[in-house]
């Protein structure tokens, strides 16, 4: 259940007792499930029987009853939900169900089997898998969603609605790693019957009164909270930011991907992840309409544009002073711009830009927002789509310039593995090289990546680095494979060549007619191999730790 409150207000029911599970899954939810005694088997599906509870059809009728009235007190204060006719002289219990029901049928139980690569050592197709159970909801155009560390390195994801024992094969369409939303669809017509996608409302106040709908530890639960603040809520699996709402009231298991309402009956956001002191983070609606409108557009999710600048504030007098800024002039100083980015050609370290799209940024880095409120500046750029420009008033040698940009998608290296595919990977002695990204990061130093540079963060999501992941025990890599700096080391060069991608490194390496192969790492050491020996015993090292190819499908050379 979610963390105690004195602003929280909690009912919840059980949802199902009965119902149909593959392969025993999902018994680490709140059901006290008994074992299947016959062996596991693939094609059929056997049902799981709760040994404590009651009947799940009869026990959630008796508890939308009390649901019903509950959401009926919460949305019934600001809303006089418009009652038909002919319903007039229905009983009046019947009628608050009635006016509840459609927020019912707009949500799921997110039912997922999850497989993380094991970026340590690359065996076989084989990996473990491990059950999760997560909330999701409808939304207009036969869609699911639901948040994106839900469904991370899925091999199956299913789908339950309230008050049924049926699940449903779902699928993965999209993932917006950047404000943890996944897309997901159910092909089976039978599904989308009686479903009612959500509304999406404006954004909420400081103090407005929110519930959040879903199934915390597997149990259907809806939470009332208040709205503490809004700003731009850094996601902690890849540190971006986008605007949200922090709410009074922790979230735990099961939570994330729930739909939050407001007293108008509107989704005005969904709860994505935990903060301190007891608070939880919203992701607000009209992030959300923005990957669905991107995704619809272009019949797959292109991503936020971004600048791709490193940029600090300008509250530093003498800086300003020494920079030959006017009075009254305020803005951010560039220190560095992106080289894989199209504004490379246009902007210049020690470049202060002014102004986005006539709208003047302060020397925090901040726009106006709403009553007074400020924000900074990369909400404007969370408002544009790929193709969209960009106006620019900058600064640059006391001289006012200005520049229109055209913002691109920028493209993000394997940032989820979200097939359940082998990660990427190149073998040569012993030496296991992958791809710097986020699932890397989060294996290596945990889900949270707050404690990481801004710098890391970046290359992680928008550059394809390449890193020694693992130094496998033989008899080429011996010398090596006790020296701990070589693990999560870049390769930035090979025999003076720089390395700009896994598949060309991996060609490089493939093709060397040099006796050597000199790796140039982005730490004061070298590793050196001698070429044949290598490549010779590269078979052999495979075969000792049960690794079935020295380098994954999608680096293969035709």
């Amino acid at each position: 259940m979610l963390a105690p409150s004195p602003v929280i207000d909690t009912l919840s029911c059980n949802l199902s007792t009965n119902f149909n599970v593959i392969d025993r899954i999902f018994q680490q939810s709140f059901f006290s499930l008994e074992p299947y005694s016959n062996p596991p088997d693939h094609h059929r599906i056997r049902p799981i029987v709760q040994c404590r509870c009651s009947s799940s059809r009869s026990s959630f009728s008796l508890q939308e009853d009390r649901f019903a009235s509950r959401a009926q007190d919460f949305l019934g204060c600001a809303q006089k939900l418009q009652v038909p006719e002919e319903d007039r002289g229905l009983e009046q219990e019947k009628r608050k169900k009635k006016k509840v029901s459609p927020y019912l049928a707009s949500l799921v139980k997110v039912l997922c089997w999850r497989s993380p690569p094991n970026f340590l050592r690359p065996r076989g197709q084989w990996r473990p898998k491990y059950p999760s159970t997560s909330s999701g909801f409808i939304v207009k155009g036969r869609k699911v969603l639901t948040c994106a560390r839900c469904v991370d390195h899925h091999t199956e994801v299913q789908l339950k609605k309230p008050n049924s024992d049926t699940l449903y094969a779902a699928t993965v369409v999209a993932v917006a790693l950047e404000c943890d939303l996944a897309i997901l669809t159910v092909s089976d017509d039978k599904f989308w019957e009686g479903v009612v996608p959500v509304e999406f409302g404006d954004l909420p106040a400081p103090g407005e009164k929110l519930a959040i709908m879903g199934f915390p530890d597997g149990k259907f639960s809806m939470i009332t909270t208040i709205v503490s603040k809004v700003s731009m809520i850094k996601s902690s699996s890849c540190l971006a930011e986008h605007l949200g709402v922090q709410v009074d009231v922790a979230i735990v298991v099961g939570t994330p991907g729930s739909p939050v309402f407001n007293k108008r009956g509107k989704c005005v956001g969904m709860a994505f992840q935990s903060c301190k002191d007891d608070k939880s983070d919203i992701i607000a609606a009209s992030v959300i309409d923005h990957v669905l409108q991107d995704y619809d557009k272009n019949g797959a999710y292109t991503g936020f544009p971004t600048l791709g600048i490193v940029w600090q504030n300008m509250e530093y007098p003498d800086l300003r002073l020494f920079l030959k800024m006017g009075h009254g002039q305020q803005g951010i100083l560039i220190i560095e711009v992106k080289p894989n980015y199209p504004e490379y050609e246009i902007l210049k370290p020690n470049d202060i830009i002014l102004s986005i799209d006539g709208i003047n940024i302060g020397n925090d880095g901040t726009v106006p927002f709403s009553q007074g409120q400020r924000m900074p500046f990369s909400y404007l750029l969370t408002q544009k789509y790929t193709g969209d420009t960009v106006d620019l008033e900058v600064l640059r040698n006391s001289e006012i310039r200005k520049y229109n940009l055209k913002l691109t998608a920028h493209k993000q290296f394997k940032p989820a593995n979200i097939s359940g595919r082998p990660f990427s990977h190149y073998i040569v002695a012993g030496f296991v090289f992958t791809t710097l990204s986020i699932p890397y990061l989060q294996s290596e130093y945990g889900l949270s990546l707050r404690n990481l540079s801004k710098e890391l963060i970046w290359q992680a999501l928008y550059e394809e680095r390449v890193v020694i992941s693992k130094v496998l025990k033989s008899g080429t890599s011996n010398g090596y494979d006790h020296m701990d700096y070589l693990e999560n080391a870049q390769v930035l060069a090979v025999n003076g060549m720089p390395v700009q991608s896994l598949k060309s490194f991996a060609s490089i390496v493939e093709s060397c007619n040099e006796e050597f192969l000199e790796f140039i790492l982005d730490k004061p050491k070298k590793l050196v191999l001698h070429t044949a020996s290598a490549k010779a015993r590269t078979p052999d090292i495979l075969k000792m730790h049960n690794i079935p190819s020295a380098m994954s499908d999608d680096l293969k050379i035709c």
